[in-house]
């Protein structure tokens, strides 16, 4: 599962990247990152992916360090304003691959 969130993430910040590049397609490229992130949200939300009392840290812009549980988190991928001041993506994607090279290492 964690690898599904790694994917998804992977592909929200490349559909982000090249919003501008692709003019004719902004309202569907903006749909997809929607979708994508409430998608993401739900992934978490649903319990399979994460312990949803587990906590993570996240920084805002400003460089203010909260600790949020991952419940909280997969409740932030919805609202926009959110994904992008915590960079959540980015978090979300961290969060996973710790996760993967965890239980590698078991």
């Amino acid at each position: 599962m964690y690898d599904d969130v790694i994917t998804m993430c992977w592909s929200i910040r490349e559909v982000n990247r090249n919003l501008q590049d692709r003019e004719s397609m902004t309202d569907y490229s903006i749909e997809y990152l929607k979708k994508a992130c409430r998608d993401l949200s739900e992934m978490i939300a649903s319990g399979k992916a994460a312990d949803l009392e587990e906590e993570v840290e996240v920084v805002n812009r400003s460089g203010k360090a909260a600790e949020f549980k991952m419940a909280e988190v997969a409740e932030m991928l919805t609202d926009t304003k959110k994904i992008i001041e915590f960079n959540l993506i980015d978090i979300v994607d961290r969060w996973a691959r710790l996760k993967v090279e965890g239980s590698r290492d078991r």
